[in-house]
């Protein structure tokens, strides 16, 4: 019962968005519907890869996002996820069990994701526009509604899509190899007090500028908007890019 409801909404999710964030949606569905109780373990990613019919990279990161969002957490042992509760709710400090500084992260995202961008305003698509323009709709609209899963969500898509648009499989890599600290320190400014808007105007402008094919100006607003979010996460100025 549980596999065929699962199989149903992943298939219902993929037409509206990337398998990954079908599969997220699908994931986060099941949680709310009770499948899984509070603080019981996540089946195995096999078997979740297996009934959803997806890749284990692809359900990799919908996991990344669902740790990102907090609907669910790592076991103590390290060894598969659990659902997560109210209790698991952080108060916006960094996770002192994460591998690296927040700054550490910020560092290496300001380099990454800054080129990527520039790449991918010299290689996109109309196909890769579209994708990018829909993500950035559900961007805005989870602002409007105050729907933090959802901002967390789409923001998290929005960059792994300029990632892929970037066409080097290489910063995909190391990108998807560090998922969890880098859509960690996503996650980081929306468990701080502020405006949501911020970072949706951020998102626009990187967009236009790939749109426009250039180069230069989607560099400077990755740049200039990774700065802003180290600062939204609570980076003092002398800590950012």
């Amino acid at each position: 019962m549980v596999e065929t409801a699962i199989g149903k909404k992943a298939e219902a999710g993929s037409a509206g968005g990337s398998a990954v964030a079908a599969t997220v949606r699908a994931l986060a569905s099941m949680i709310a519907e009770g499948h899984w109780s509070q603080g019981s373990a996540l089946p195995p990613q096999r078997e979740l890869a297996r009934l959803l019919d997806i890749s284990r990279a692809t359900l990799r990161e919908a996991i990344s996002v669902l740790l990102t969002t907090g609907k669910i957490k790592a076991q103590d042992n390290g060894r598969g996820f659990v659902i997560a509760d109210g209790s698991d709710e952080r108060n916006g400090a960094w996770p002192q069990a994460a591998p690296y500084s927040l700054r550490e992260v910020y560092q290496l995202r300001h380099v990454v994701e800054s080129y990527a961008a520039q790449l991918a305003a010299m290689s996109r698509t109309e196909h890769d526009l579209a994708a990018l323009s829909n993500t950035l709709a559900a961007f805005r609209r989870a602002a409007q509604d105050a729907d933090l899963s959802g901002y967390v969500e789409a923001d998290t898509e929005f960059h792994r899509q300029i990632l892929a648009m970037s066409g080097n499989r290489l910063l995909v890599d190391m990108h998807r190899t560090f998922a969890g600290v880098m859509q960690e320190s996503q996650r980081m400014p929306v468990l701080h007090p502020g405006d949501l808007w911020p970072a949706v105007k951020e998102h626009e402008l990187i967009l236009e500028a790939i749109e426009r094919g250039d180069p230069d100006g989607a560099l400077y607003y990755m740049r200039k908007h990774i700065s802003m979010g180290g600062s939204r996460s609570g980076l003092s100025p002398t800590e950012l890019p």
